[in-house]
């Protein structure tokens, strides 16, 4: 269902504004090494998700997360408030007049493979697919669009949850 929206919603739009001029992307010289064995209260997030907590957070702000080097290249995830990632990720964050979780649903079913590159190692650099023409509409129509998924997708959390306590049962 959400996919489905997110298609009909954003992907089938004309393309009106570049990757680049909706958010900005940093990415981080943390590796696994560095934190894993550290106690902190902020999540250091690796390609599989939050893999240490530590005392001192890089990032002070919501971003999209996206894998740029391995297996997982182009997977996207979003994280909230004060953390870390480690040097398989970049992280972007929003520019004005944008609502970022909705950036966060464009790119989530985004096509990055014509934007990998490496034959062992896959990688996908943003100078690249930040080239790429996305459909961004103005901001209250971005925010409906966002709060609407958003929605969606909280419900699909819930169930996966509600689905895990019941095998447990």
């Amino acid at each position: 269902l959400i996919k489905g929206l997110c298609q009909k919603l954003i992907l089938n739009q004309v393309p009106n504004k570049k990757i680049n001029n909706c958010v900005s992307s940093y990415s981080s010289s943390l590796t696994e090494s560095d934190v894993i064995d550290k106690n902190g209260i902020y999540p250091v997030y690796g390609a599989t998700g939050i893999i240490a907590f530590t005392e001192n957070p890089q990032i002070n702000e919501d971003a999209i997360l996206i894998i740029k080097d391995g297996s997982g290249v182009g997977k996207v995830q979003y994280a909230s408030d004060k953390f870390s990632v480690i040097g398989t990720l970049n992280y972007l964050t929003v520019k004005p007049d944008v609502n970022l979780k909705y950036i966060f649903f464009c790119l989530k079913y985004f096509n990055f493979e014509k934007y990998k590159v490496g034959s062992g190692i896959p990688h996908i650099y943003f100078k690249d697919y930040g080239e790429t023409f996305i459909y961004c509409p103005p901001l209250e129509e971005q925010n409906k669009i966002e709060s609407l998924l958003s929605s969606i997708d909280s419900k699909i959390n819930i169930e996966t949850q509600y689905i895990k306590e019941l095998k447990k049962q």
